[in-house]
């Protein structure tokens, strides 16, 4: 698939669309099987970038289930010790499932971090010693008529990140006796030359960006900006005000850390879709037995190999994830995303364009390609997560056999 150089079919700001040159060149463009899949991958903005500086909110999804504080004896209704997060998210009525015991709320102090419970062992359940940071699951609500004005709405709050647009040049440069004229190549020729080769190179460099990019205001940059990646997005806590989702492999992936890290995001809230690996880890990846298809090879005395799997997909629980292979993606790491919610987008009249630029002389024709780009990684905390600290894995696949007929 040929490289997309410019969003053509999603922007209408007249200064890319009135760019013959790009828009023919770009169907000309291929980067080779591995790069700028993440890049293309990408969808636009709700609204296209009028300023350099633009922001992306996130909403909080609170979690009514968690887990308690301290201990929990098997007797006590009141003062019973839960997690500051768990208190968020409680208010009177709720019923809640500690281990095989169900209690239902009273009272929920937030200051102390406690609730009371109507009584212990309800619904015909028995009342239980609970070890601290035991889970419990909110299974449902039960209030009675005279309860309702004690029970205490909740809000979730926005979490908002600041992204800038990167500018990026790529110069072309050359003279009348230059060598690909010498070489017997036409201006017009030599021209169309120079100029793909200087796409591929922009192109590259989009690509990367889009996964690699770091963000930087210009104030503290030299008077330029930088605009944050996929990975520094899904890693950055922009002060604490918002908590990335990550999972540390701490050394050789397995397909059971990898299911792990799809269930955190999965119990976070979010609905990712695509997994991200570079060529080494989709290496990993194949020897899974987790594809979306099971694999099952005839075991005939007459075979003497077995193998070209590949796993395209992962099945988690009913939910399909794609596997797609993007080589700017880190060695130890994994980007388990909804695709939907990472997105790109070029500045308002600035979009990526071809110009004429001042020459020495008139033995000289000098162009930039140029234009400003900006990356948007929308549901951090919930929709994504980044599996790190990879250090290696699996090489050979286990294969399911069954005898023949």
């Amino acid at each position: 698939m040929a490289f997309e150089f410019g969003q053509f079919n999603e922007f209408s700001d007249s200064v890319t669309c009135a760019d013959p040159i790009i828009a023919a060149a770009a169907k000309a463009i291929n980067l080779g099987p591995w790069t700028g899949k993440f890049y293309e991958a990408m969808v636009a903005p709700e609204v296209a970038f009028d300023t350099k500086e633009f922001e992306i909110y996130t909403r909080s999804k609170t979690s009514r289930d968690g887990v308690i504080g301290s201990a929990w004896a098997a007797t006590g209704a009141t003062g019973l010790s839960m997690t500051a997060a768990a208190c968020k998210g409680l208010t009177k009525g709720h019923v809640l499932l500690v281990g095989a015991e169900v209690v239902i709320v009273s009272g929920v102090n937030r200051t102390a971090n406690t609730i009371d419970v109507l009584a212990r062992g309800g619904a015909g359940t028995t009342a239980a010693q609970h070890a601290a940071g035991a889970a419990y699951k909110v299974i449902g609500f039960a209030g009675a008529d005279t309860d309702l004005k004690d029970v205490e709405g909740m809000h979730e709050t926005t979490a908002k990140y600041t992204n800038y647009v990167q500018t990026v040049f790529e110069i072309i440069d050359w003279t009348k006796h230059g060598t690909l004229k010498r070489k017997g190549l036409t201006d017009a020729q030599a021209t169309a030359q120079l100029i793909k080769e200087a796409e591929v190179r922009v192109a590259e460099m989009l690509a990367t960006m889009s996964v690699n990019g770091y963000k930087a205001a210009a104030n503290i940059n030299g008077g330029r900006f930088m605009s944050a990646g996929l990975i520094q997005q899904l890693t950055d806590t922009n002060g604490g005000a918002r908590a990335p989702l990550t999972y540390n492999v701490a050394g050789t992936l397995t397909e059971a850390k990898l299911l792990a890290a799809i269930k955190q995001c999965f119990d976070a809230g979010g609905n990712p879709n695509t997994i991200w690996v570079n060529p080494t880890c989709k290496g990993y990846v194949n020897t899974f037995n987790i594809a979306n298809s099971s694999l099952a090879l005839q075991a005939n005395k007459e075979d003497h190999t077995a193998g070209g799997q590949y796993i395209t997909h992962v099945d988690y629980e009913g939910n399909i994830l794609a596997v797609r292979v993007d080589r700017d993606m880190p060695g130890d790491g994994i980007a388990v995303v909804n695709q939907g919610l990472c997105k790109k987008g070029w500045l308002t009249d600035d979009g990526l364009r071809m110009m004429d630029e001042p020459a020495a002389s008139s033995r000289e024709t000098r162009k930039s390609l140029q234009g400003s780009v900006g990356f948007a990684i929308e549901g951090v905390g919930s929709e994504h997560i980044l599996l790190t600290g990879i250090t290696g894995g699996p090489t050979e696949r286990v294969y399911k056999t069954a005898s023949a007929n």
